[in-house]
């Protein structure tokens, strides 16, 4: 199962990439991202010797892409988008303590959003949004199941990542945000 997640979202990242530090920048995000999968449906915690070292990569990597292309519209609108969803899911963890977005879906966040931002705005939000769907369809289905009760928490990683990748899809041949 590890193996065929790694090839489907190497595979997208590879169709989706203009550029070769994109490209980089997507394939460092996999390499973070398939593992926490695993973690948070686990053990629901998403490490920050995973999560952090993601962003500080991703925006690493679209900083060079945009060094090298001398175009830094895509840096500056990944930038905003990863800045404002952070913004939210921290206010979201204040506001609503354990009921809300832990820590970690927030540092994960902000890969998600840097990544998907570099594509522009709909992007960045749309993984979001496909995450929370997805979450919230498994989640109706597990409780209709009788498999979890209202108040269980589920891992929202997998499906910020999933989100994420979806979107990564759809962005297959755009241009940069």
């Amino acid at each position: 199962m590890l193996e065929s997640c790694i090839a489907i979202a190497v595979t997208i990242v590879v169709l989706a990439a203009p550029t070769i530090p994109v490209l980089l920048a997507g394939l460092w995000w996999v390499g973070c991202a398939v593992p926490i999968v695993f973690i948070d449906a686990q053990v629901h915690r998403l490490p920050n010797a995973i999560t952090m070292p993601a962003a500080a990569g991703v925006f690493a990597l679209l900083s060079v892409d945009a060094a090298l292309t001398h175009r830094w519209d895509p840096l500056v609108s990944a930038t905003i988008c990863a800045a404002v969803t952070t913004t939210v899911f921290v206010s979201m963890g204040l506001v609503l303590g354990s009921r809300g977005m832990g820590l970690g879906d927030t540092k994960l966040i902000t890969s998600v959003t840097a990544l998907l931002g570099w594509w522009g705005w709909g992007a960045a939000f749309g993984a979001v949004f496909l995450g929370f769907l997805a979450a919230g369809l498994v989640g109706a289905m597990l409780l209709a199941a009788g498999r979890v009760r209202r108040g269980t928490h589920i891992p929202m990683g997998p499906f910020f990542i999933a989100g994420a990748m979806g979107m990564l899809a759809l962005t297959v041949g755009a241009p940069p945000g």
